[in-house]
């Protein structure tokens, strides 16, 4: 009989009709004897099939990980249908997840959480700092739609995604793999297990051990015009540690530790054009011609003009506006290179310790067969990020003559226009602050700390008809950020901006499966309930800003919040047949509220979502075709939003609850078998709405309003995402089995963020959104595996992706008063060859 764990609620009604169904995407790969395979995942806490798992949810074996190139969480992007995501400009190692249109917001942001739980073997990752840095030995990845407020707790409000590595095998064994590409890629993955110590139930027990190290290093996709290393490098070393003890035979204790290193320069962020300058007169470049040019000509041409306009001013007008110009005639599109006043770089350290020990009671009399479970977790992040947000060559020469940005002449303007051209003390003060800060557009300098610490106990039982969890969770955490960021320099000066925040959260969950013996065990029930308090606390420590018309004073306060949540799930699963399972889910999930430590004193809400769903699960042709679909429908309460904002004479990201959103969507995934050793898939994933409710932005008055639930956009979540995939075996020879795979994904365009709102001069703006483009990326591999060698086995693989070189943005930032729109691009066609020997 199958063994279900399902939710459900019966507001059936509440559920909008679709044109399309959705879909539990599964993409499994591996064709055997003309079947597709069976995947065993643990998303509810025991180990079942993920067919008669009722959650919508992805697996991937590491078979599947493999093929698709996939080694952190930027490469599933486009591998995971229904699932966005971006890498946050100006870092590396640092992504943000998004899945059914919920999104955690930029990632770079260490004091907001993210919205798609992360798990490591079971331990949550608290915050998306650090999230994408490579891994060295993975054996499934499962990604779990839907809020999951009951197993997996706070912050998984999108959904859930475990990464589970694989165990010590207690024998030796040696699996390395060494690969070499475009662009001088070279990577090296080495993972060795050693022969166990002892046996299990004598003495000390059995230990295994095994060891792993992943190296990646590739240059620049960007040349770096002003001199220093191309931009979008990779340089990237992880390590891991991993022993297996088992004392007695019902007794497991694992031990993990990770480490990994990232030092790259990041990816170059291309300016594409200007927004609108209110208080320039609109263009701004028709402002740095038709005003500020003729002007500073008069004024430098006036009787006692001081030398400066001539020799430094006039000349840095013209050089902005042939950078203005070059940007324009550029407009949009993969650049070769560009241009850094400071090379952005980011620098990251993860550590992590996990201690899980797992004690099997057995039969426990009406308990059932009991096993009792214990997860101990600590992680730390360290990360540096420093460098230009703008590829404008704004350095100075020898004689301070740039591209300065076009705020700093509109000041200049305005105090030499007020003084004929003559030099007072103001102006004196203004040029001796650009030649101490410089007079760029942008400059990040950057420093943050994360270290976490968590404990959870699980009770897993199972009798003839219910199986069941209890858990209890605790978790703490604390962030330190430094923060000596420059805008529109030196008008802004630079800021000083440090936050401590802290987080305590404790929970209690339940979650059981009742099978009705009456039916066959053909009908389930799961019920579950998870209780949750935590508090928030963060000290503001905003130091004073030095700036050439004065100091602004220091600002510092700390405050703190406590939060309480009730999240619950139901399902109802019914077994069609053998091979057909339905099932309808109604479940809650909650974000944790909060302090956004890069905006003073800027406090929000926990979001609350309510989601309901119905999937069917099917396999037919004698496990030739899987087809899975459903349909689901939210309602967000109080989301948390990012908005772009203009702080402190630089650009930040803003979070608030913007109100509510009623959405729905669908997924449909088929996976076909049609002849021996050839798997066939394609899944189509889709998102529908926006905002019902979401503040306006007025002016001081309110008689001038931007109609915020009207205009504000759905954020990183493209509306439709194909994906298709084809993997044959075809040919086995003498010298080896040749199999190629090959994938595609499309999706439609999405917007960066929700909304970027402003009031100048008393007047709201609206800017104009970065939406990103559609794209459609193809990547392909050709392997010869099962290679004849004296011992083990070897395999080749030839890989490319973006075989079209489909030239699409990834991210795009307005910077709203600050006059640049930039974009940052994925990766350019690559390809290259991996060899890999296993013993």
């Amino acid at each position: 009989m199958k063994r279900y764990s399902s939710t459900g609620d019966f507001k059936l009604a509440a559920l909008p009709l679709a044109v399309s169904l959705v879909a539990s995407p599964l993409f499994v790969s591996l064709a055997s004897a003309q079947v597709l395979e069976e995947v065993l995942v643990t998303a509810e806490r025991r180990v079942e099939s993920l067919q008669d798992t009722p959650i919508a949810m992805t697996a991937l074996t590491s078979d599947n990980i493999e093929k698709r190139g996939i080694t952190n969480t930027d490469d599933m992007f486009a591998a995971m249908p229904g699932m966005g995501g971006f890498s946050s400009p100006g870092s590396r190692g640092i992504t943000s997840l998004s899945i059914r249109g919920i999104s955690g917001g930029s990632p770079a942001n260490i004091s907001l959480d993210p919205a798609v739980g992360m798990y490591l073997d079971g331990v949550y990752v608290g915050k998306m700092l650090g999230s994408a840095l490579d891994v060295a030995q993975i054996e499934r990845i499962e990604v779990l739609r839907g809020p999951q407020g009951t197993l997996y707790g706070r912050n998984a409000t999108a959904g859930a995604m475990n990464i589970i590595s694989r165990k010590p095998l207690g024998e030796f064994a040696v699996d390395v793999t060494a690969g070499m590409g475009n662009y001088n890629l070279r990577t090296l993955k080495t993972n060795i297990d050693f022969d166990s110590i002892g046996q299990v139930g004598e003495g000390a027990g059995k230990l295994a051990a095994a060891a792993s190290f992943l190296t990646k290093e590739r240059d620049g996709f960007y040349n770096n015009y002003s001199g220093g290393e191309d931009f979008d490098n990779l340089d990237r070393q992880a390590w891991r540690a991993a022993l297996r003890w088992q004392p007695v035979e019902s007794l497991t204790v694992d031990y993990v530790y990770d480490h990994s290193e990232l030092d790259e320069i990041n990816t170059l962020q291309k300016v594409v054009g200007f927004t609108p300058g209110p208080t320039l007169g609109g263009d701004r470049l028709s402002f740095l011609r038709n005003t500020v040019l003729p002007f500073a000509t008069g004024l430098g041409a006036a009787p006692g003009a001081d030398p400066r306009i001539n020799d430094r001013w006039l000349p840095s007008i013209q050089k902005t506006i042939d950078a203005y110009e070059r940007v324009l005639a550029n407009g949009e599109g993969r650049p070769d290179g560009g241009w850094a006043d400071s090379t952005p770089i980011t620098q990251s350290e993860v550590d992590g310790h996990a201690l899980t020990a797992e004690w099997q009671l057995g039969e426990q009399g009406v308990l059932g067969d009991v096993t009792l479970k214990s997860i101990t977790a600590q992680r730390e992040t360290e990360t540096y990020v420093a460098g230009d947000l703008d590829d404008i060559d704004s350095s100075l020469d020898a004689n301070g003559i740039g591209a300065y940005n076009d705020s700093l002449h509109g000041v200049l303007l305005q105090y030499y226009g007020g003084s004929g051209g003559a030099s007072f003390p103001g102006v004196d003060a203004l040029w001796a602050a650009v030649d101490q800060l410089g007079a760029g557009h942008s400059m990040q300098d950057t420093r943050s700390k994360y270290e976490q610490l968590s404990q959870e106990f699980q009770l897993i039982g199972a009798t003839e008809q219910l199986d069941y969890a209890l858990g209890l969770y605790w978790f703490e955490d604390e962030a330190n950020y430094d923060r000596r960021a420059a805008f529109a320099m030196p008008l802004a000066g630079r800021d000083a901006q440090k936050y401590t925040l802290e987080s305590d959260a404790l929970a209690v969950y339940g979650q059981s499966t009742y099978r009705f013996a009456q039916l066959e065990d053909r009908l389930a029930l799961t019920l579950g309930m998870r209780y949750t308090e935590e508090k928030k606390a963060i000290s503001y420590n905003y130091g004073a800003v030095a700036t050439p018309f004065g100091t602004s004073p220091a600002q510092a306060i700390s405050r703190d919040n406590n939060f309480y949540n009730f999240s619950y799930n139901a399902t109802v699963a019914y077994d069609i047949s053998d091979d057909i399972n339905s099932f309808i889910r109604y479940a809650t999930g909650y974000r944790s509220g909060g302090f956004n430590g890069e905006v003073f004193n800027n406090s929000f809400d926990e979001e609350i979502i309510e989601q309901l769903e119905i999937g069917i699960k099917s396999d037919w042709w004698n496990n030739r075709l899987r087809v899975n679909a459903g349909l689901y429908t939210y309602q967000y309460d109080d989301l948390q939003t990012s908005e772009l904002k203009s702080s402190g004479g630089g650009i930040t990201s803003s979070t608030i609850n913007a109100g509510k959103a009623d959405r729905w969507g669908s997924e449909l995934e088929i996976s076909l078998a049609p002849i021996e050793d050839m798997v066939v898939s394609l899944a189509h994933t889709y998102i529908n709405g926006d905002f019902e409710e979401y503040p306006d932005t007025c002016n001081a008055a309110n008689t001038q309003c931007i109609d915020g639930a009207k205009e504000a956009k759905r954020g990183n979540s493209p509306s439709n995402k194909v994906n298709a995939s084809v993997d044959y075996t075809f040919a086995s020879t003498a010298i080896g089995d040749f199999n190629v795979f090959a994938d595609a994904s499309w999706q439609d365009t999405w917007e960066q963020v929700s909304l970027s709102p402003s009031v100048v001069d008393n007047t709201p703006i609206l800017y104009t959104n970065s939406s990103m483009d559609a794209r459609t990326i193809i990547n392909a591999r050709l392997s010869l595996s099962k290679i004849p060698v004296d011992a083990g086995d070897l395999m080749v693989s030839l890989w490319v992706n973006n075989l079209t070189k489909d030239d699409y943005p990834s991210y795009g930032v307005n910077f709203q008063g600050l006059g640049l729109i930039t974009e940052q691009y994925g990766a350019p066609r690559t390809f290259g060859m991996e060899v890999r020997y296993r013993y």
